[in-house]
């Protein structure tokens, strides 16, 4: 029987490997059949008939493979970007399930809301003083406060005020108040 048994893995892994060589050289099939494989070698993985295992190897691969990538969206969802032009869209599916998928490109409508918040925030700065424009591009380019009231030639309080206006009026800019 336990040779039987292993008769019948070996034969649906040399199925496997003969669909690895004439099956399409896409990285998703490639995939589907390695996992496969892997599953094929695990103890528990029993069957009587070799077409029926192969076919069962391959389904649970697919699922396997299909966990593990909503697994990768769903910790990759909690993680922070590194770069701000990128963000996360996340959504519910019909299961309650999150999914959450990662947005690079930026729209037309987003490129005129940010122009238009920067040529307002530019507008508040020069209403700030001279040392206003210096002050908007230190936050904007991630200055030390530091750095910006050498540059601007003004003291570091002054560069904070400055800076804590242009967040406030950003803030007002983004959520007005009702």
């Amino acid at each position: 029987m336990l040779q039987q048994l292993c008769c019948v893995r070996i034969d649906a892994m040399c199925r496997l490997y003969a669909l690895q060589k004439q099956g399409p050289r896409t990285a998703t099939f490639q995939d589907e059949i390695d996992t496969a494989l892997n599953l094929a070698l695990g103890e528990r993985r029993t069957a009587e008939d070799s077409d029926y295992l192969c076919r069962s190897l391959r389904r649970d691969a697919r699922r396997t493979i299909s966990r593990s990538r909503e697994r990768s969206r769903e910790t990759a969802a909690g993680r922070p970007l590194a770069d701000a032009r990128h963000r996360r869209l996340t959504t519910y599916g019909p299961d309650g399930s999150l999914h959450a998928e990662l947005v690079t490109h930026v729209t037309p409508e987003e490129t005129a809301i940010a122009d238009e918040l920067i040529q307002n925030l530019q507008t508040r700065a020069y209403a700030l003083g001279p040392h206003g424009p210096a002050c908007l591009n230190g936050l904007l380019l991630g200055e030390s406060i530091a750095t910006t009231s050498q540059r601007a030639k003004v003291s570091a309080a002054t560069v904070e005020r400055a800076r804590r206006a242009l967040r406030l009026y950003a803030e007002e800019l983004i959520m007005p108040q009702e």
